[in-house]
């Protein structure tokens, strides 16, 4: 074969395989085929990876580990996300992407140019470590995950992909739900998982200074339609109490309930933990109230639950006006 025409053989035979080796090295979420919507490949099951590895979600378990869900702007947390099915081998893919703040890379993962997707850089994984940057503005962010588990034949067919969340057949993602504090708001805890796995997330929106008569507290990722009780306590620091003498283990009281308000969450997907409330709590243009710090908590009544008392709670919220 003439020196050309082994050129053309190589060039050929690296376009037959580029698009696998694309796949075992990573894709980011938005690289499909005829899409050109960012997170294709995480939101919903008509994008996503059945469009190369066969068949409609199920089969793999997709749960995350999180270290700092609430950190202030600028701040960093710790993500993993494990899978596991019944697919033999230890091959696997990752794609996720966020609505808010930037990834940064782990040892088996790559992130893309804008810092908004993550994928991994080998397949021979059904773990992935990495980080999350919080943006500089204030808010929540939510991380979408899809995963894939094959069996290392290199066909399509014998693979199988979930979305993260409780459902490995939910043909749409339940999100990892962060968010990033601004001056004058500080997490304490963490929130206590509801009985599908969910972490809710309580921030406030913008910075506390007096005269903001727009301030006000959001907490995401609670039960849909549930009773909500808003707790609040004048101070910091106020440590915590071990609420499983109540009957709920795993949750922790950040307040001394001073002040107790109820409402009720917003409708939505138990499963996906579609829960919210948002509390107005404009602060009056009074300078005298500058430096003066309150403490709050929610907590949501949990059809789901396990527990006895199936009160969860939110992390706690220290606020001081600035």
């Amino acid at each position: 074969m003439k020196p050309r025409s082994i050129s053309l053989a190589v060039s050929a035979l690296f376009l037959i395989l580029s698009p696998t080796l694309a796949k075992r090295t990573g894709i980011f979420p938005y690289d499909v085929v005829n899409t050109t919507n960012v997170g294709a490949l995480t939101r919903d099951a008509t994008r996503s990876c059945g469009q190369c590895h066969l068949g409609q979600p199920g089969g793999v378990t997709v749960t995350s580990a999180v270290t700092g869900r609430v950190v202030p702007v600028g701040g960093s947390s710790s993500i993993t996300i494990t899978s596991s099915s019944a697919v033999v081998s230890t091959t696997g893919g990752i794609a996720a992407d966020a609505t808010a703040g930037t990834f940064v890379a782990g040892s088996t993962t790559r992130v893309n140019t804008t810092g908004d997707a993550i994928t991994h850089i080998a397949s021979a994984a059904r773990s992935w470590t990495f980080g999350w940057k919080a943006p500089a503005t204030p808010g929540l962010a939510e991380i979408y995950t899809a995963v894939n588990n094959t069996n290392g034949d290199r066909l399509e067919t014998g693979d199988q992909y979930s979305f993260h969340g409780a459902d490995p057949a939910a043909t749409v993602c339940t999100p990892i739900r962060l968010y990033a504090n601004p001056v004058g708001c500080v997490a304490t805890g963490d929130s206590c998982p509801d009985g599908y796995g969910n972490y809710s997330v309580l921030g406030g929106a913008s910075v506390p200074s007096v005269g903001n008569t727009a301030f006000k507290l959001e907490a995401f990722g609670l039960p849909p339609s549930a009773p909500l009780l808003m707790m609040l306590s004048v101070g910091t620091n106020l440590g915590g109490f071990d609420m499983a003498p109540l009957g709920a283990p795993g949750c922790v009281l950040r307040t001394t309930l001073q002040i107790q308000l109820q409402a009720a969450t917003s409708a939505g997907d138990a499963k996906r933990a579609e829960g919210s409330f948002i509390a107005p709590l404009g602060i009056p243009n009074q300078p005298a109230l500058k430096g003066f710090a309150f403490t709050v908590q929610m907590g949501a009544i949990d059809a789901n639950s396990t527990r006895a008392f199936p009160l969860l709670v939110t992390n706690g919220l220290e606020v001081t006006i600035q």
